[in-house]
C-alpha cells in the first residue's frame, strides 16, 4: 500500500470565493468512475471533516488541512471509491480541492457542489442542505438539480458517469461528514466525524491533538480486514457503530497517556 504523503499546513485562500470558471479541470472525474474497481464508496466533506477553511480575517481567508489527511486518503483510495460532496459552491470547492487536497484529489470519483444538495433555502445564502445518498445511485446528475443554471448555461463536468447508473447501490455507501443534519436521509450510512476548525477551540491547542482521521482510518480498516464477512458496507457500520469504536479508542489513548506519565 501507498504511503499518504504530509500536506500543507496552511494556504491562503480567495477571501470573496473565486470565480467560477465553468470548468473542473483537476481530473476526468467520469473517466475515474467508469475505471473504477471498488463497489463500496466513501462520500467525504470538506469544511470541517477533511479540513479547516477559515472566516475572513482583515480580507484574509486560511485553509488547514486536518491532520493525518493525506495518510487517510492514500488509504480510502486505496480500499474504495471516493468522492466529495460539499455544500459549498463549485469554485470555492475546487479552490479547496486544488490548493489543500492535491494530488489526491485527481483520483476522485465524484465531486458534487452545493447544486447537488436539497437546500432549506436560497441558494445564495445560509441555508440548511441535505446530501441524498440516494441520488448517487440514481443516476442523479446536474440535469436534474433544480440549480443547474444558477451561474448560467454549463456545458461541463455533469457530475456523474452515465455509463455507471446502477453500479452505486445504497448499502455499499457512507457519508463521513461533520454535521448530523446533512444526512438526515441516509442516517444509517453516516460516520459523524467531530469538526475539525471549531472557532470556540484555539489552533494552538487542537491541531496537533487532532486524530479523527486516524481513526477513521483505522474503523475502516476493519472493514477491510472482514469484507468477507460482511454483506455490505452499511452493515459493518451497524455491526460496529461509528461512534464506539472512537470512543473506545479515546478512551485507551487516555489511559496509555496515563500509564507513560507514571
Amino acid at each position: 500500500m501507498r504511503e499518504g504523503r504530509a500536506l500543507a499546513g496552511s494556504v491562503l485562500l480567495s477571501a470573496k470565493g473565486p470565480k467560477w470558471n465553468d470548468t473542473w479541470d483537476l481530473a476526468s472525474f467520469d473517466a475515474n468512475e467508469r475505471n473504477t474497481t471498488h463497489q463500496q464508496l466513501i462520500v467525504l466533506d470538506l469544511n470541517g471533516t477533511l479540513l479547516h477553511r477559515t472566516q475572513k480575517n482583515n480580507g484574509v481567508r486560511k485553509g488547514y488541512p486536518r491532520p493525518h489527511l493525506g495518510e487517510f486518503l492514500r488509504f480510502a483510495l486505496d480500499n474504495f471509491a471516493v468522492m466529495v460532496w460539499s455544500s459549498a459552491q463549485p469554485a470555492t470547492i475546487e479552490e479547496m480541492l486544488r490548493k489543500l487536497l492535491q494530488p489526491y484529489c485527481t483520483e476522485f470519483v465524484r465531486v458534487w457542489d452545493r447544486r447537488y444538495c436539497e437546500l432549506g433555502g436560497s441558494y445564495f445564502e445560509k441555508a440548511t442542505s441535505i446530501k441524498d445518498l440516494q441520488r448517487i445511485c440514481d443516476g442523479f446528475g446536474l440535469d436534474q438539480s433544480p440549480y443547474r443554471d444558477t451561474y448560467g448555461k454549463y456545458s461541463g463536468y455533469r457530475g456523474a458517469c452515465a455509463e455507471m447508473k446502477g453500479h452505486w447501490t445504497i448499502d455499499n455507501i457512507i457519508l463521513v461528514d461533520d454535521t448530523e443534519t446533512k444526512a438526515a436521509r441516509n442516517k444509517d450510512n453516516h460516520i459523524h466525524v467531530s469538526t475539525f476548525g471549531n472557532p470556540n477551540t484555539p489552533r494552538e491547542t487542537r491541531a496537533p491533538t487532532d486524530d479523527e482521521l486516524l481513526k477513521l482510518k483505522q474503523y475502516l480498516g476493519g472493514y477491510v480486514e472482514k469484507k468477507a464477512s460482511f454483506p455490505s458496507l452499511v452493515a459493518y457500520l451497524k455491526e460496529y457503530p461509528w461512534t464506539e469504536f472512537r470512543d473506545l479508542a479515546a478512551a485507551t489513548k487516555g489511559a496509555d497517556t496515563l500509564t507513560d506519565t507514571n
